[in-house]
């Protein structure tokens, strides 16, 4: 037979130590206080295996703690077969010397051409698809790796469930009692739909069209208070106001595309018009410019004026001063001497004084003028501003004022004529979905009364095969000191383990729920590495003992969780391949606090095929975690 052990669980990260769980191929204990990391152990190896996180059941893995490489390193009898996922991935890569696996990356999804489903059925020895049996109907599901995982593999938060656990758990028993049962079977004899043979009674078939009947009555029930909240919302929105009278969905469309055609119509001469603002801007902009330069020219004229003026002042001066020194007379002779006297006449500039005083006054003559152009071409530049001005003002007005506005009004009534049409969509499909539903009911009720003969997955279990299975049980129980062990059996009908006539979850509370679930489990992986098809190999528990609390009047030698201790330890002496030095067939893995287990190093010391992993929980002592570098997580 297939099968494979775990090796060790490695998780590595940007940065980080790797931190590695080896685990022996025989029995192994993690134990530890809370917060240490355990049930991360769990989680991880659970990853590894396929599990697909969603909304409603997220990886159970702080990604703050910057790990995210997972590698899951496993041995067959012809090799090794290594898988590694990173977080967030779908994905898993597979590696290894096993020469019967292909090394390449898989995908977690079960209906991908590459699938590491097929992988893991191909590790216990499953290498064709196989089809079960998935309701009483004879409806039928493929065979999966997960469909099975939970029946071995149990998780602390499930370890004290009611309900058998040998169903899926978060899901209702009705959902999955008939491929829960078949898978079982699979495993048991190798059974799978193809080998069906017996059917079911009619009185179920009749009850289940009674079902059918109601569930569409139901259904039709929903449908019709769908209706009337939908006419609820027309007479709350006025529609009937809206359209008018005798208003049919097409006027509603119509009207759609009228508002749509008068809104781009608006839209565009917003555009236009924020378009003509802003080139009327840039004309005023270009003008207060012009005007700008025709003040400053102006201030420079100015300037020049008053120089000519000043300069007029000083040759009037001058030509004042030659004409008074001219009448003065011309002393000839000396008054001292009587001798004649030279006296040189100055140079007069009487004329090229007069010449400039003229030039300047044709140039300031010129310069009026000038001045008159510039003050008329302000004048004109101020005009055509406010003329931009006003019209720019009007423009904007008519945008802010009327045009969005109006777009305004449109597009929420554009809002109200789409949700009429989204009610009217929505009460056609209604009705016409009340049409079907009320057809299918009709012909439910007309219908004979069923013949047709269904399957009960419940037939195809071989007395024999149970018998074999609730010897296991009741010796399991025996070993653990269960009063009323001698009375165990499988309730066929709740699929769960049964003592004293009295169902589990009526007469336990849920420690003891969480022991009995483990033995159950434990049970059928035995009886499938003995008498099975297809076997695991492989049985990990997280926690199974936690929430049990015995009488403490109880001898310790007597307690269930010592007798559950010795019981795994039995498994092992004698299973032959262990005593002879070789690989045990079954790898059991268990998950425990360490002080509900006080009796633990006592019990174990010196067995060959134990190994105990314990967590401290205190720095600087022994291993605090699994997780290195990271304290008080779980």
């Amino acid at each position: 037979m297939a099968g494979f052990h775990i090796e060790k669980l490695v998780v590595t990260g940007n940065g980080k130590k790797p931190s590695t769980i080896e685990f022996c191929a025989g029995l192994n204990f993690i134990v530890g206080p809370s917060n240490t990391g355990k049930s991360y152990i769990v989680e991880c190896i659970d990853y590894i295996f396929g599990f697909e996180p969603r909304k409603n059941k997220p990886f159970r893995f702080d990604p703050a703690l910057g790990y995210d490489k997972f590698k899951l390193f496993t041995r067959t009898p012809n090799g090794t077969v290594n898988f590694e996922r990173r977080l967030g991935e779908n994905k898993i890569t597979l590696s290894g010397t096993d020469p019967n696996f292909e090394k390449r990356t898989y995908s977690i999804k079960h209906s991908a051409k590459y699938s590491i489903n097929s992988v893991w059925l191909q590790m216990i020895g499953i290498d064709e698809t196989h089809k079960i049996l998935a309701s009483k109907a004879g409806k039928v599901n493929q065979l999966t790796w997960r469909s099975m995982l939970h029946m071995f593999f149990i998780k602390q938060g499930d370890i004290t469930r009611e309900s058998s656990v040998f169903f899926k758990p978060l899901m209702s028993p009705n959902m999955v009692e008939t491929p829960s049962k078949a898978t079982v079977l699979f495993l048991m004899t190798g059974m799978d739909a193809d080998n069906n043979k017996v059917v079911e009674d009619k009185k179920i078939r009749t009850a289940k069209r009674g079902a059918v009947i109601d569930y569409i009555k139901d259904t039709v029930g929903r449908l019709a208070q769908r209706e009337s909240e939908l006419l609820e919302k027309y007479h709350y929105h006025n529609v009937l106001n809206v359209l008018g009278t005798g208003y049919h969905l097409d006027d509603a469309k119509s009207e759609i595309d009228n508002i749509n055609h008068e809104i781009d119509e608006l839209q565009w001469k917003i555009n236009r018009n924020i378009e003509e603002s802003k080139r009327l801007m840039d004309d005023i902009y270009d003008n207060n410019s012009r005007l700008v330069e025709s003040e400053t020219l102006a201030e420079r004229f100015e300037a020049l004026r008053s120089q000519y003026q000043s300069d007029i002042k000083r040759l009037a001066f001058v030509i004042d001063g030659n004409l008074a020194h001219s009448l003065l007379p011309i002393q000839e002779h000396c008054p001292f001497c009587d001798s004649i006297i030279q006296v040189p006449r100055n140079p007069s500039h009487m004329n090229a004084a007069q010449a400039q005083l003229q030039h300047i006054r044709v140039h300031l003559a010129e310069l009026e003028k000038a001045e008159r152009d510039i003050t008329k071409k302000q004048t004109s530049i101020k005009s055509t501003i406010e003329e931009l001005e006003n019209k720019k003002r009007s423009i904007d007005a008519d945008v802010s004022m009327e045009l969005r506005p109006r777009l305004n009004e449109l597009k929420e009534k554009l809002g109200i004529y789409r949700y009429i049409v989204e009610l009217n969509k929505e009460l056609e499909v209604i009705q016409s979905e009340e049409r079907i539903f009320n057809k299918e009911l009709t012909e439910k009720e007309t219908e004979p009364e069923p013949t047709e003969i269904k399957y009960d997955i419940n037939h195809f279990f071989d007395n024999d095969t149970l018998l074999v299975f609730e010897e296991k049980l009741r010796a399991i129980l025996k070993a653990c000191h269960y009063e009323g062990a001698g009375s165990a059996r499988l309730n066929l009908d709740t699929f769960d383990l049964e003592v004293g006539g009295r169902a589990k979850a009526i007469s336990n509370g849920g420690g003891y729920c969480g022991f009995l679930n483990t033995v159950l489990a434990l049970a059928l992986v035995e009886h499938l590495e003995e008498y099975g098809k297809y076997s695991p190999g492989l049985f990990i528990a997280d926690s199974p003992v936690t929430q049990l609390s015995e009488s403490e009047f109880k001898a310790e030698t007597n307690t269930m969780k010592l007798g559950l201790l010795d019981y795994l330890l039995s498994i092992y002496k004698n299973d032959k391949a262990a005593q002879n030095g070789l690989t045990p067939a079954l790898q059991i893995i268990m998950i425990e606090q360490k002080d509900r287990l006080p009796m633990l190093d006592l019990v174990t010391e010196g067995e060959p095929m134990v190994k105990v992993i314990e967590f401290t929980g205190v720095k600087d002592y022994g291993r605090y975690g699994f997780l290195d570098g990271v304290f008080n997580h779980e």
